[in-house]
């Protein structure tokens, strides 16, 4: 179980935070990521997307609140597909059917730079697709970690954002892309970018 808090950043406070964490806890995991989400806003508990993180492939699944909350509480599953274009587009169509009738599978493709800690972790990402936009993750163990204390200490307290199913379509709309906007062949060459 985890707790996770979330947040917009500008262009110009993704650059800062990036220098400022990298000075105070060292160079972060780069990493590039292509994700199609299978998330039906409808049942908001339920987030199921097929990931490919510098090349390698998985299904992921979280559970649990993101409504109209700050913080989100979930539990993580994953299972590891093989880094083989055919197979993830193979997935891709099995998971499609999640969501309903003409609705869109939407397409996320990130940078995220990942500074982990012994009792958190911090990762702030620049999302691609129709345009740019930036934003923060910070996860931690609530047993361990007093997030609101540590979210201040790290000056993103006031930038958390409350996010819910309307959000979240307005994102999507103005940043992701579509998955019925693009031909097999087109998602075959998107997952072969990142494979």
């Amino acid at each position: 179980m985890e707790e996770e808090f979330w947040g917009v950043l500008t262009k110009q406070q993704f650059g800062s935070f990036l220098k400022q964490f990298t000075k105070r806890f060292g160079k972060p995991t780069h990493s590039r990521r292509l994700s199609f989400s299978f998330w039906d806003h409808k049942r908001n508990k339920l987030d199921t997307r097929i990931r490919i993180t510098d090349g390698k492939a998985e299904i992921m699944q979280k559970i649990g609140g993101v409504g109209d909350k700050q913080l989100r509480v979930r539990t993580e599953k994953k299972l590891t597909l093989p880094s083989d274009t055919k197979e993830i587009f193979n997935a891709y169509q099995i998971l499609r059917i999640l969501i309903p009738g003409k609705d869109s599978c939407y397409i996320y493709q990130h940078n995220n730079y990942l500074f982990r800690q012994p009792d958190f972790e911090v990762k702030i990402t620049h999302q691609i697709g129709k345009t740019d936009k930036y934003n923060f993750e910070v996860e931690a163990d609530p047993k361990k970690v007093d997030l609101n204390k540590l979210l201040k200490d790290l000056g993103l307290f006031s930038k958390i954002t409350l996010t819910n199913a309307r959000f979240w379509d307005k994102w999507n709309e103005e940043l992701n892309l579509k998955d019925t906007e693009l031909n097999s062949r087109a998602i075959l060459n998107l997952i072969k970018k990142y494979l």
